[in-house]
């Protein structure tokens, strides 16, 4: 018997990482080279910027592709593929919004391959933020960051707000960005028309498959574009219930191991 997909994709947070944001390197190991046995590609579809994911998978990475900052960057064999950067004013003009409605909070810049947080928030909030990054940097001056495309930017606070700041920056600048729940208290901003579902097709195209050849995992509000393009999609067991409802099926939770125990199943059984 033969696999039902030929690409995996698994969001990180939430999902492959358990809450101590760690995995098993020696069971992925032995399920990634099963995987390359029978020609299934493997991808992380992350929120976090690949500087991030290449020291999550340091022993891994040549061995996967990845859909990066929520589809805002793709890696195909260890290359970039694509990059959807923001215009620099709107992202300017983004957080003076948001700050002036919602005040001062942790908010980090990603550029490809670093990430910028303001010097006028405490340390402490600056260093959520900046556990995502893989390499980041503190500025006085959002004017001041270099001039390399800019493809996501993130807010530390309540993620409830995200759709709120989604309409109304696109009120006033026709319908520019998308704003992502990617955790309780962290919301994703990226250019309208970029998310994990796009991402994915657009990486999948150049490996001429399609979203009938993908089985994803994914436990947040980023995730559900994602899940609606697979044609296996699980929502994790302790994944938001919005999530849930876009998914064909449940997961044991990120606790349990769930991505390794749903994906080991069908190996097992193929």
């Amino acid at each position: 018997m033969t696999l039902p997909f030929k690409a995996v994709a698994v969001d990180m947070d939430g999902t492959f990482l358990d809450d101590r944001k760690q995995y098993n390197h020696e069971q992925f190991d032995k399920l990634l080279t099963e995987f390359e046995k029978r020609g299934v590609h493997f991808i992380v579809a992350s929120g976090r910027p690949y500087a991030r994911l290449k020291e999550d998978f340091k022993d891994f990475a040549d061995r996967m592709d990845f859909v990066t900052a929520n589809g805002s960057r793709l890696i195909l064999e260890g290359k970039e593929a694509a990059v959807y950067p923001f215009k620099r004013e709107d992202m300017l003009e983004l957080i003076a919004q948001v700050q002036a409605k919602y005040g001062k909070m942790a908010t980090m810049v990603f550029e490809r391959e670093m990430a910028y947080l303001h010097s006028e928030v405490a340390k402490q909030e600056r260093d959520f933020l900046a556990y995502f990054a893989g390499a980041s940097t503190v500025i006085d001056d959002w004017n001041d960051l270099p001039k390399d495309d800019i493809i996501q930017v993130t807010f530390g606070m309540d993620s409830n707000h995200a759709k709120d700041i989604e309409k109304a920056f696109n009120d006033t600048h026709s319908n520019k960005i998308v704003a992502f729940a990617s955790a309780n208290m962290a919301i994703d901003v990226n250019v309208a028309g970029v998310n994990k579902g796009s991402g994915l097709k657009r990486l999948l195209e150049k490996l001429d498959m399609t979203g009938d050849d993908l089985i994803a995992f994914g436990d947040g509000g980023n995730d559900i574009d994602m899940l609606d393009f697979a044609k296996y999609s699980y929502a994790m067991d302790n994944g938001m219930d919005e999530v849930k409802k876009h998914a064909s099926y449940i997961a044991p939770a990120n606790t349990e191991n769930g991505v390794f125990r749903v994906l080991q199943k069908y190996l097992d059984e193929n």
